[in-house]
């Protein structure tokens, strides 16, 4: 199956390409920058070294003419000490300018311009030594003639002393000979002069053919620096537009898939007869046409969706404990309450026209990736079934008027009892009859009731598992695992009712001879027989069974509808009470030669005006549309004449596992086997 969230992962991998492509660009680029950076410091470099090289030879020239100002200074002794201040200033420039070259650093140069109004020009250079540490040329070649010319200055001072103290000594001879000395000394050192100029020249000009050929190098190489930079980035953009085109082409395919898809899951979804709706937990995000169909007035799901963001603003609230309304369920919203009881049959009523049609409710969560779910809620249609149940009762209602009426016979006959005492000995046996067949009809109005307590909940469920598996199905997020569970699951509802189905006819069948029988057996059939309707109206039975097997004989049938009897009045005395706790206790003993039962409740017991009564024919505490006040009657007919038993009640006050029953409480003995 094709989801968004695919399609969306294809847009993040398309938009992922263009990022790395152009990260990529801007990467490349820099690299090229920092190439073409380093040439430029290269080319800058060797310019550095040539400027500082000229202005090495610019000192030489002012040193040359400030030696050969020195042998004008013969008898000016100042004169002669700022020459040799100027001789000395320019030779430590040009070690400062050496130092440079060897070492690195900053070079400043006053340029002095001599026009007035306008200062002197402080040019810098800045010189940085290369990584290999070789020591420049111009180093090596002009420190050592440095040190000469020092010699020679030196040299030339002491001459010029020695001819000035002959000439104030007045010695010719020695002044004539030094003077001659001197002007030899001077005539050999132009070409010291000259021989130094020309190297540091030698120098500049090898320098500058260096820097045109680095120059001519540094062009070529960002030449090909650039002709490298476009081709990779015209192949990066290449592969950038194929990527792109690739993931492009799958993001269409992805979207026609998911077109086509949600297509097939709106025919799945419309093909439901039962209303469904696709929720993310807070939204409806879809629903099937039955939807549209059962609230007049919208034309689609979307004119729906537009004025209602949830289906349960149509929840109707019939003050029934087993119907969903829209309200908060300590802290879970209803969708919510249903997913975490997913035991419980749940039902809503939803108004149509003024008419109130039932609802089965069900909800199934799907997870569809890590972060993404869906909420299936699944709405069958029960309006039948409740109407059924409605039918049902009535006809239980009518049945009981028919026993009333008959009863009202047999109490005219009564009145005249004593005076038709031996006319009626025959017919009184007849009525005894009669009333065991009305105490049956009467108990056959409860059956009823019964049945429709038992079969509703796995009726439903049937309902619902069936129409949930068929559609996950349908959508194919179905597992074998959940098919295998549905399939379980609806396997122990219909042995629940074939089970139920033979536990009634059991109770119908009409005992024909005494049999032996398990006292907690028959006990047991009627509790599970009355289990529904007990269920139904939250009415907890805690039972406190012998592990002995009590083994009674008699007619277990006949027994049974004692039982029931028994809890049916318990049942409805707790009813009408209206107790938010409603409990049963039920007890079994054995006590001398008696098996004995208890079945006591908490319903505050029978008033004592009544309870001396409770067993006579015709006497109930009920309203006369809900007893006949022959079951109790018929009940001790059969423990004590047929069973050779004992029935009897009483009102007490017991507490059992730290809880109190106030109420009435029946005993039931039978002989033990």
């Amino acid at each position: 199956m094709v989801s968004k969230s695919s399609t969306f992962r294809h847009l993040i991998y398309l938009l992922s390409v263009f990022i790395i492509g152009i990260i990529s660009l801007i990467v490349l680029h820099l690299f090229f920058l920092s190439l073409v950076e380093k040439l430029d410091k290269q080319t800058e470099h060797l310019k550095t070294k040539i400027k500082i090289g000229e202005y090495i030879v610019e000192d030489f020239y002012r040193i040359r003419s400030d030696f050969f100002e020195l042998a004008a200074t013969t008898t000016n002794k100042r004169g002669r000490a700022n020459v040799l201040n100027r001789l000395n200033e320019k030779i430590k420039s040009v070690h400062k300018s050496l130092d440079i070259l060897e070492n690195g650093g900053v070079l400043k140069r006053t340029i002095r311009l001599n026009i007035a109004g306008h200062n002197d020009i402080v040019k810098t250079v800045y010189y940085q030594i290369n990584q290999n540490g070789e020591l420049s040329l111009e180093v090596i070649d002009v420190r050592p003639k440095l040190n000469e010319l020092k010699s020679m200055i030196s040299t030339v001072v002491v001459m010029l002393e020695k001819r000035q103290i002959y000439k104030k000594n007045v010695e010719s001879n020695n002044f004539v000979k030094i003077s001659r000395k001197i002007r030899s000394y001077y005539k050999a050192a132009p070409a010291f002069f000259v021989r130094m100029t020309e190297n540091v020249r030698r120098l500049l000009y090898e320098g500058e053919i260096e820097l045109a050929k680095l120059q001519f190098e540094i062009n070529n190489q960002k030449k090909q620096y650039e002709q490298l930079e476009a081709t990779l980035i015209a192949v990066i953009l290449l592969i950038v537009l194929i990527l792109g085109w690739i993931v492009a082409k799958q993001i269409n395919k992805n979207t026609e898939e998911l077109q086509h898809q949600q297509a097939f899951i709106r025919g799945i979804l419309d093909a439901q007869t039962n209303i469904i709706v696709v929720s993310d937990g807070y939204e409806m995000i879809d629903a099937n046409n039955s939807l549209v169909e059962f609230f007049d007035g919208y034309n689609s799901f979307q004119d729906f969706k537009d004025e209602h963001a949830c289906i349960c603003d149509f929840f109707e609230d019939i003050e029934n404990d087993e119907y969903i309304t829209n309200k908060d369920y300590n802290g879970l919203n209803w969708a919510e309450y249903i997913l975490s009881n997913p035991e419980s049959i749940h039902k809503v009523a939803l108004k149509k026209n003024d008419k109130i049609h039932h609802f089965i409710i069900s909800a199934q969560k799907k997870i569809l990736n890590s972060n993404n779910f869906i909420i299936i809620v699944s709405l069958n249609d029960i309006t039948k079934e409740v109407l059924a149940q409605l039918e049902l009762k009535q006809l239980n209602d009518n049945l009981e008027n028919i026993v009333q009426e008959k009863t009202k016979e047999l109490q005219e006959l009564n009145e005249n009892l004593e005076q038709r005492i031996i006319i009626e000995v025959d017919k009184n046996r007849k009525k005894d009859q009669q009333m065991i067949q009305q105490s049956r009809f009467a108990a056959l109005g409860e059956m009823i009731g019964n049945i429709a307590h038992q079969w509703r909940q796995p009726l439903s469920a049937i309902s619902s598992t069936s129409s949930s598996m068929q559609l996950q199905m349908q959508l194919g997020v179905a597992t074998d695992e959940d098919i295998e569970r549905s399939y379980v699951d609806i396997m122990g509802y219909v042995q629940f009712l074939t089970q139920t189905i033979e536990d009634f006819r059991g109770f119908f069948k009409e005992d024909k001879e005494e049999v032996e029988f398990i006292l907690n057996d028959v006990l047991d059939k009627s509790i599970s027989i009355t289990g529904a309707a007990y269920k139904d109206n939250n009415i907890m039975l805690n039972k406190n069974f012998s592990s002995e097997k009590l083994k009674c004989f008699g007619f277990p049938n006949e027994l049974s509808q004692v039982f029931l009897n028994v809890l049916n009045n318990a049942k409805d005395a707790l009813l009408e009470q209206k107790l938010k706790n409603k409990k049963v206790y039920l007890k079994t003993i054995t006590e001398g030669e008696n098996n004995v039962v208890y079945i006591q409740d908490n319903a505050g017991g029978i008033p004592k005006t009544a309870i001396d009564k409770v067993f006579d024919p015709y006497f109930t505490t009920k309203h006369q549309t809900q007893g006949t006040g022959i079951g109790l009657y018929m009940s001790k007919e059969i423990v004590e004449k047929h069973m050779k038993g004992s029935i009897s009640v009483k009102n007490q006050d017991i507490e059992v596992d730290g809880e109190r029953y106030i109420g009435a409480c029946f005993r039931i003995a039978l002989p033990k086997v």
